[in-house]
């Protein structure tokens, strides 16, 4: 799927919503995904005249480094918290009610993925799903078709992600 471009639809959701001072909690600097999930979330803010209020907290795609990174985005103030996974969004919800704050009435929280128990987070959790099915049933097929000697041309497939808007994210309070 295009990473980059699932990040760019994340942080132009939370920009739609009214948002403008927005952090990332990002996996580690060496991975490819992680950087292009970054550059997508870059250009988005960019498009949105939004690339100085963009917070970028660097995380390891774990619950606690995202907690860790969730406080220091707080401190800067933020409204609004994409994490490049489900998992770190989790940290962020508990860094969020350690804090004192509730989430999405004074910070909204987006993950990616779409983990099967990212409904039941409290609350649900915002996030951009991957078309998990259809990447296991392409790799099987290719895995198949590797087995029985078929001659396989390269070829690359981009599919589609999905944003799945849940109770975890809201616009920014007006009584602040």
């Amino acid at each position: 799927m295009d990473n980059a471009a699932a990040s760019a639809e994340a942080i132009a959701h939370l920009a739609d919503l009214g948002h403008r001072a927005i952090g990332v909690v990002t996996g580690p600097e060496i991975s490819p995904i992680s950087r292009d999930r970054l550059t997508g979330a870059l250009r988005a803010a960019e498009l949105r005249g939004l690339r100085d209020a963009l917070h970028v907290e660097i995380g390891d795609y774990s619950a606690g480094s995202a907690f860790v990174a969730t406080h220091a985005l707080l401190a800067a103030g933020v409204t609004a918290i994409f994490c490049f996974s489900d998992e770190m969004a989790l940290g962020a919800l508990s860094a969020i009610g350690e804090a004192g704050l509730s989430c999405p009435r004074d910070v909204s929280v987006m993950g990616f993925d779409d983990l099967p128990l990212a409904r039941y987070f409290q609350p649900a959790l915002t996030t951009i799903a991957q078309p998990k099915g259809m990447i296991g049933r392409r790799t099987v097929e290719l895995l198949v078709d590797i087995l029985r000697g078929v001659e396989c041309p390269r070829r690359q497939t981009t599919l589609a992600h999905t944003l799945v808007v849940r109770g975890s994210t809201a616009g920014p309070r007006t009584d602040r």
